[in-house]
């Protein structure tokens, strides 16, 4: 280390040694040649170091280095349009395409990296979906106004351009563009492997940290047509969600006041170099809260494993969020996770019947205290949420569906004539009408839905709703000594309910064709798009109960369900479901249900 030796005017600073050993430097009172006490004291030299070559840059010099290499990539794309621009047309070969114009039947993820295909008056999303900047601007402002505020974890601020947007997050502005954008179904197939492509190599191979990617996981998952009910394939987007939001540390506070071993764990990250966690904005909690409300309507609505469970810290960015009121829609974000934390719950009260076997359990009186208190937290946070929050049909949808939840296990439970506790039967009964009520007003919900927005419901809304006719399947047939099946038939008529909802869903398949040039369409396969895909499902369970409702009149004769006659709880449930009953019933036709109503013979 270079070094002089120590003059009367250089003892305002500390000595090399001692500031190299964290210990204050002490000077003679007296001028004079010699050191410091400390480096007397131990016979060394007192060498203090050049001040100019410790002097650390700050200011705007430090990145005059950053934005002359942004300049200069600046003016390359500028000259390399330029060039394009005024290249003849002739100059292209016909026999050798542009590999934007056509999509290729394997490509990697890296070759349609967003930082890499940026024109200057447009972008490509995927081969054969490129839009122009200024119809980005509109899609942009599409997904603000009708898509966002169902799902309001990733909301985008007006003042924020389409170019600034692509500039700051390219991927995110792909990712929202593809939401929107009219494409064919070829195209979304082809959105949908460059999507989880690029996700594998960055996250996984490259292992990159950024809210960008789990923002876009969570919104490719809220509109990704991605049917927990049918198969599981973002259950890896899922699991790669969950560790992004442990890798970003965004599912605990980054610093609690007070807490000595807080404060031991930010000291021993200095001593060694690295990065002190910063404070959590309001972005990194509406995005830690998106990855929390799908994880946990997966978990506890399918019966999966859940993988990022309720902590207290969901409530601490609630309160943030409530009390920053940053955006209008955070007010339907917060009374939705905090109904979601009720939900939550539900799960730990009541565990699922074919995992915990709730099967042998009664229906004692602390369950039905249970049941009470929750449903008292319900009624409370319903009354304290706002007058346009409460009557608006997502949040009332959820309301209802947490209230099915709530009773459906119920169904599951011991029947009083097998357990001798009539008390429990009564109590039983009960909470099962309460079931039967909620799921008609799920029904009610879904018919006040505006026939557009019913084509792009996000995913914890649909999630509900499913499992409503799912309980209503297995409700309305339960044969129990505590249920009157012939009653709940005749209190909900699920036929004619089931064909009203498929009814509205060709309606709103039908608006969505004559929308398709501004918004984007989604579609199953190249023949069918979803909702048609729903109604054809809805019709189809609509003439199995009516066809089951007719069996039971007489002598109650059981259906077989085998795998050309499903038991249609099972088309929105994955329990024991083999190969055949897939090929039959998920991949098969139910489009003409005029020769066969009960659509048994396909």
């Amino acid at each position: 280390m270079d070094g002089t030796i120590v003059t009367p005017r250089e003892r305002l600073r500390a000595c090399v040694y001692c500031n190299k050993s964290k210990t204050k430097c002490i000077w003679p009172s007296e001028q004079g040649d010699g050191g410091c006490l400390r480096c007397v004291r131990l016979s060394r030299t007192c060498l203090v170091g050049s001040k100019k070559a410790e002097t650390r840059r700050r200011g705007p010099g430090t990145r005059v280095g950053q934005l002359e290499e942004k300049l200069d990539g600046i003016l390359s794309l500028l000259n390399a349009s330029h060039q394009l621009q005024h290249t003849p047309f002739s100059s292209e070969s016909p026999s050798q395409p542009s590999p934007l114009s056509s999509a290729p039947d394997v490509y990697s993820a890296s070759v349609l990296d967003p930082n890499t295909l940026a024109t200057f008056d447009h972008v490509d999303i995927v081969p054969g979906l490129r839009v122009s900047f200024a119809e980005a601007e509109r899609l942009l402002a599409l997904y603000r106004t009708d898509y966002s505020p169902h799902f309001p974890f990733v909301p985008i601020h007006p003042n924020i351009s389409a170019l600034e947007l692509f500039n700051k997050h390219p991927f995110l502005f792909r990712t929202i563009i593809q939401i929107v954008a009219p494409q064919s179904a070829a195209v979304q197939r082809d959105v949908v492997q460059w999507f989880r492509g690029y996700i594998a190599e960055h996250v996984v191979v490259n292992l990159e940290k950024r809210l960008e990617l789990l923002q876009a996981i969570v919104l490719f998952i809220a509109w990704g047509d991605v049917h927990f009910y049918i198969e599981s394939p973002a259950t890896t987007l899922l699991q790669l969600a969950v560790g992004l939001v442990t890798d970003l540390g965004l599912s605990k506070p980054p610093k609690i006041p007070g807490n000595a071993p807080s404060h031991m764990v930010d000291e021993a990250r200095r001593v060694m170099g690295l990065r002190s966690r910063t404070p959590h904005g309001l972005e990194d909690m509406r995005t830690f809260l998106g990855c929390f409300h799908i994880n946990s309507t997966a978990a506890i609505l399918f019966r999966q494993v859940p993988m990022l469970p309720y902590c207290s810290y969901v409530t601490t960015c609630c309160d943030a969020l409530e009390k920053a009121q940053e955006y209008d829609s955070d007010a339907l974000l917060v009374s939705a996770i905090r109904l979601q934390c009720i939900l939550c719950r539900t799960k730990a009260a009541f565990p699922s019947p074919d995992v915990d076997n709730s099967a042998n359990v009664s229906f004692s009186v602390s369950l039905a205290m249970t049941i009470s208190s929750i449903r008292a937290d319900m009624d409370t946070l319903r009354r304290a949420a706002p007058m346009n929050i409460r009557t608006h049909w997502s949040f009332d949808m959820c309301y209802q569906g947490t209230l099915v939840r709530l009773y459906e296990p119920a169904m599951y439970m011991r029947a009083s004539s097998l357990s001798g506790d009539y008390d429990s039967g009564i109590r039983r009964s009960e909470a099962l009408s309460c079931c039967l009520d909620a799921i008609k007003a799920v029904f009610e919900s879904h018919a006040a839905i505006p026939l557009p927005e019913l084509t792009y419901l996000p995913f914890p809304v649909y999630s509900h709703f499913t499992f409503s006719v799912v309980s209503a399947t297995r409700l309305l047939f339960l044969s129990d000594s505590d249920w009157n099946r012939q009653l709940a038939c005749r209190s909900l008529d699920f036929p004619t309910v089931t064909q009203r909802l498929s009814d509205r869903c060709e309606k709103a398949d039908d608006w969505s064709v004559g929308e398709e040039w501004r918004r984007k369409r989604r579609f199953v396969d190249d023949a069918r798009s979803v909702m048609a895909m729903y109604r054809d499902k809805l019709r189809w369970i609509g003439s199995w109960s009516a066809a089951k409702m007719g069996a039971s009149s007489t002598d109650e004769p059981q259906i077989d369900h085998d795998a050309r006659n499903p038991d249609p709880s099972e088309i929105l449930f994955p329990i024991d479901i083999d190969d055949d009953w897939w090929q039959a019933v998920l991949e098969g036709n139910h489009h003409d249900q005029t020769d066969d109503p009960a659509g048994l013979t396909r």
